[in-house]
């Protein structure tokens, strides 16, 4: 799809899920992406799981994060005060990695980015509009 209709220029996103995926499409949606074959994206997923341990909290992660493949004319809605969405506008930056990195931040700083979060809000101006073509 042409970021173009969703008010980004030159800019295709890689980090999506796909439609029909077995679980939300996560591990579908990446190896599409990352062009390599999906069963080896779950064997990764599974062994994070098993011997890290941190496989579940980064598929919800990337689940909640990462828009879907047919949804793509929404991705850029805001979700928790639109700041991401702000952030992947305005610096034409996928918003599925801003918001995966807006959280694994959150994780690591044990909430402490929820402030941080907060005043993007109010300190990161909005992208400017575009006007669009007949």
């Amino acid at each position: 799809m042409d970021t173009m209709s969703a008010g980004i220029p030159n800019l295709k996103y890689r980090w999506v899920r796909a439609s029909d995926g077995a679980l939300g499409g996560v591990c579908k949606g990446l190896a599409q992406a990352f062009e390599i074959e999906t069963w080896m994206l779950r064997i990764i997923w599974l062994i994070a799981v098993l011997w890290f341990g941190c496989g579940v909290l980064l598929y919800f992660t990337l689940w909640y994060a990462l828009p879907r493949v047919d949804r793509l004319d929404h991705a850029l809605d805001g979700k928790v005060l639109g700041v991401c969405a702000r952030i992947a506008k305005r610096y034409a930056l996928e918003v599925g990695v801003v918001r995966t990195t807006a959280l694994l931040f959150l994780y690591v700083t044990f909430g402490a980015a929820i402030l941080v979060y907060g005043l993007c809000y109010f300190l990161i101006p909005e992208a400017p509009k575009s006007e669009k073509s007949p």
